[in-house]
């Protein structure tokens, strides 16, 4: 790398960085409002998966990288994890006997 090309990646890695940093936190928040999610489910006796929502989570997905010229499986993809991480969260706290997750 050149002085020059060093100078004009240093800020836009800056901004990645900060972008990153929001995007672990929105995930973090996600998953939070699941944990709680959980909790009403596992007090009404619901069951954890819940297809309609899963469908409507994807299908706006989907719709949002039509929308910004994105790769609709990449960004379905990303919401595959995110959803089998909140029922791998959801079946802990639907399943245990205390309220594991209760953060209010």
């Amino acid at each position: 790398m050149t002085e020059e090309s060093d100078a004009r990646l240093t800020p836009l890695r800056r901004e990645l960085d900060e972008i990153d940093g929001r995007l672990r936190e929105a995930v973090r928040d996600r998953i939070d409002v699941c944990s709680r999610v959980a909790l009403v489910k596992r007090e009404f006796d619901i069951p954890m998966m819940q297809p309609g929502r899963v469908g409507l989570v994807q299908e706006r997905a989907r719709e949002f990288a039509r929308a910004h010229g994105l790769s609709e499986d990449f960004l379905t993809g990303i919401y595959d994890l995110l959803i089998a991480e909140a029922c791998r969260v959801e079946d802990l706290i639907i399943d245990s006997d205390s309220a594991v997750g209760d953060r209010r």
